[in-house]
């Protein structure tokens, strides 16, 4: 019957998007494991491939060689649950764009900055330690604070618009302090080497940016 043909095609174009997805999703999650377990170097497609139950030749044909798939699950971490939409659409920072003033902006990007880190830190460290053999590496690493930078400043401009900054400070000059007190390595140093709570970190966050870029702080 030819009112059938279309709803059939929907629905098997449906599906397969869907198993698309769903391989995409499972190859991220075994490749962040690995990635984490294993570093740069002991993490191989076949292994990745054998743990998310697909072929060597999917995972090329979906993310195209090792790098690529770094980025992916790079990416998906700083995402979360929202792979589809750019970290600065998100909740958190439009939650940030939202808040009434500077100290209710800076609690709040440090509440949802904490749970990025605690997403991505572990990634970052394992292209931090290739970066020092590895030239395309070197260059991810480069590009992933570049992009963290960008980032903040969103949040530096948000709090500038607030309001005077400490010392006139400008919002340059706060994106730098950002970026610095909020990096995936110094999350790790407080919460793995300290022992710090994520909950702790976000607190003394809290604390350290108010201090270090609101005036009247003292």
């Amino acid at each position: 019957m030819p009112e059938d043909v279309k709803p059939k095609r929907k629905y098997a174009s449906t599906r397969r998007a869907s198993q698309a997805a769903d391989t995409r999703e499972a190859v991220i999650s075994a490749a962040r494991q690995q990635f984490i377990a294993s570093g740069w170097q002991g993490t191989t497609i076949a292994g990745v491939a054998r743990a998310a139950e697909v072929s060597k030749e999917t995972i090329y044909a979906v993310f195209g060689n090792k790098q690529a798939l770094l980025r992916a699950v790079l990416e998906r971490a700083v995402r979360r649950s929202d792979p589809g939409v750019p970290l600065l659409q998100q909740a958190g920072p439009q939650a940030v764009a939202a808040a009434a003033d500077q100290r209710t902006q800076i609690a709040v990007f440090a509440k949802d900055i904490t749970a990025v880190l605690g997403n991505v830190a572990e990634l970052v460290a394992v292209v931090r330690t290739a970066a020092g053999t590895d030239i395309e590496l070197s260059e991810l690493y480069r590009s992933l604070h570049d992009g963290r930078r960008r980032n903040l400043a969103f949040v530096a401009k948000l709090l500038a618009q607030k309001g005077a900054l400490r010392h006139s400070m400008d919002a340059e000059a706060a994106t730098g302090v950002l970026w610095r007190l909020a990096s995936p390595e110094l999350y790790l140093l407080m919460t793995d080497l300290e022992g710090l709570q994520p909950a702790g970190y976000a607190e003394w966050l809290t604390g350290a940016l108010t201090d270090a870029l609101l005036p009247g702080a003292d």
